[in-house]
């Protein structure tokens, strides 16, 4: 037994320590960009037990328990070291080294591989570090807390990069995360105008954003930290993606039936194509639920020359953080519907959908985000989403709120009437948006089955500035989907919300609110300009703690601080920056909180 029990140290030895035998040895390529990713096997849901079809199993580990690496190198003379990592606990003590193989990819017309590994069975709220190449650089990450008692979180949030270009106000943003040093940086969709296409451009515009944030010799996002005296280095903020309508696509991005001319002598309808950038750099969300988008390889009208192989997973996806947060990050930039698809629609010309492409109502839309979601928040026979968590936060890219652009149109029915009343019925009270290119804070909103007392209903007419509706149109059909019902005030005849099948939106003091993301390098768009005016601005009014603008002041971050007690939320924009180099005290856009107990509002 004393012998065995010999053998087994020395084996524990060698397994531990990399270099003691000639099987543990790493590559001798350095990586050329590292980020790292949450990674969440609870609650998944939506998987058939007996069939094992719908979605990945449930597994017993969570977001402040697991992490995904990604690191970007050249290719191993050996192959079997590509994938190939050794990592080890570092704070709050230190564990042996351990090492872990991977899956690889190739970075399409890169010449360069991405590697991927899901570490799991991490200890919360501790300092790992880990090393691609032998004797090379050490990097490190450190997971999230298991109790907002043990530490406050912090998030960035920012949205619409949308362009391969940095200009200053993109490099400032980029340096005052950093120098937030938060939790994790979200972006809420529309990285790069990639359209789904697998070229050598976007491949290289990909590698811009990654390298800019993310390289192992001059990204931002690799930072060092003192903990009990001791300093970390080339600590690296984790990521967090949420998809964007610029995505998926083919040409430029998903469009909606309604934009497009069904009587051209070609198909104006565009073909889809998969994500496949997204899936081949970001673990988060595609392999979150494990679902087919609407991309699937049977869909008539799919583009098989840009669609890969692997590729074509669901856009949504959420992340348990122990019982303090549930993130989840929603697709309605290239899911054109949420619900059932719709029948009988018309395109601008006024020719049904179907009269071109039969497929359309069969196919569109792939809806098995709304019964995941419902899942998530209220599944039957369990405790609700609102009981288990004690923040609730939804990020999805196409504002609802938004005031450059009309937002209560067809393309967002679907979500006031199945995600809004779910989310506000679990306790929601803060919802990040973007697409707008601008800044806004909504008012606080409640959702009611009742009308408001001394209110009208009134249909307004959304008209677009930057098209003409034709006058081949139907008029049921712009009835139907040109048409707000907005809830007037009886006294002053002013808007006061928006009513959509018996749901009235409405101001209220201690209700739910949205922030719209200005964009890190597109603030381009102006407030109105795509006619969201005639719809009411009555969830920016200042007057309840609303506000908008556009221009060059709206290219900002927003910080949200999670602890017991509630949440606070601080936007700025790239004039911080130099604050926060001379560790000053910045003056933000906003500075408001959420306070749980008095289940009020502050706003500063």
């Amino acid at each position: 037994m004393i012998r065995l029990i010999f053998w087994l140290i020395i084996l524990m030895g060698m397994t531990a320590f990399p270099g003691s035998g000639q099987n543990f040895t790493l590559g001798e390529q350095e990586a050329i960009r590292v980020y790292v990713e949450f990674a969440d096997g609870t609650n998944r849901g939506m998987v058939d037990s007996d069939t094992r079809q719908g979605g990945l199993p449930d597994e017993d580990y969570d977001a402040t328990t697991a992490m995904v690496i990604n690191w970007h190198k050249s290719g191993e003379n050996d192959s079997s070291m590509n994938g190939r990592i050794e990592f080890r606990k570092e704070f709050p003590d230190t564990s042996a080294w351990i090492q872990r193989d991977g899956e690889t990819f190739e970075f399409w017309h890169r010449g360069e591989l991405i590697n991927r590994v899901l570490l799991q069975n991490l200890e919360p709220n501790s300092v790992y570090a880990f090393r691609v190449k032998e004797d090379g650089k050490t990097y490190r990450f450190r997971t999230m807390p298991g109790s907002l008692d043990d530490r406050p979180v912090k998030m960035v949030i920012t949205s619409d990069h949308q362009s391969p270009g940095w200009n200053k106000y993109a490099h400032a943003n980029a340096e005052m995360t950093a120098l937030i040093q938060p939790d994790m940086f979200i972006v809420i969709g529309d990285f790069v105008n990639c359209a789904g296409k697998s070229t050598r451009k976007n491949a290289d515009h990909w590698a811009l954003y990654l390298d800019q944030l993310y390289s192992v010799d001059s990204g931002y996002f690799l930072y060092e930290m003192e903990l009990e005296n001791q300093i970390y280095s080339n600590l690296i903020i984790p990521h967090v993606t949420v998809l964007g309508n610029h995505e998926t696509g083919d040409g430029n991005h998903i469009r909606w039936p309604s934009c497009v001319a069904t009587g051209m002598s070609e198909p104006g309808y565009p073909k889809y194509t998969a994500a496949n950038w997204m899936e081949l750099l970001f673990h988060f969300p595609f392999k979150s639920e494990g679902f087919y988008s609407e991309y699937r390889p049977d869909h008539p009208n799919i583009n098989e020359e840009y669609v890969q192989a692997g590729f074509g997973q669901g856009g949504f996806g959420k992340l348990s953080f122990s019982d303090y947060l549930l993130l989840i990050a929603l697709d309605n930039g290239s899911q054109n519907w949420e619900g059932e698809p719709d029948v009988g629609l018309r395109d601008w010309e006024g020719n049904r959908i179907t009269e071109k492409w039969p497929w359309f109502e069969e196919h569109h839309s792939d809806v098995r985000q709304d019964p995941w979601l419902m899942n998530l928040l209220e599944p039957e026979g369990g405790p609700s989403a609102g009981d288990r968590y004690d923040h609730i936060i939804p990020l999805w890219h196409r504002g609802l709120f938004g005031s450059a652009r009309f937002n209560m149109s067809l393309k967002n029915r679907g979500i006031f009437e199945y995600w809004l009343p779910a989310l506000e019925r679990n306790g929601v009270k803060f919802i990040g948006e973007a697409h707008d290119h601008l800044y806004s804070r909504s008012v606080p909103m409640k959702i009611s089955k009742e009308q408001p007392e001394n209110t009208y209903l009134k249909k307004v007419k959304y008209e677009p500035l930057s098209w003409d509706l034709t006058s081949d149109l139907p008029a049921s059909n712009i009835d139907s989907f040109y048409h707000v019902n907005c809830v007037f005030d009886r006294t002053g005849d002013s808007i006061v919300g928006w009513e959509y099948k018996g749901h009235y939106i409405t101001y209220d003091p201690a209700g739910f609110r949205t922030f719209g993301y200005g964009g890190w390098a597109a603030g381009r768009r102006q407030i109105g300009d795509r006619g969201a005016g005639n719809a009411g601005w009555w969830f920016v009014d200042p007057e309840k703690g609303g506000e908008h603008f556009s221009g060059i002041d709206s290219y900002h971050i927003n910080v949200v601080t999670l602890t017991p007690d509630g949440f606070e939320t601080e936007a700025y924009d790239y004039r911080a920056l130099e604050n926060f180099q001379k560790k000053e005290e910045p003056t933000p856009i906003h500075r408001i909180s959420w306070d749980k107990n008095r289940n009020r509002w502050s706003d500063q």
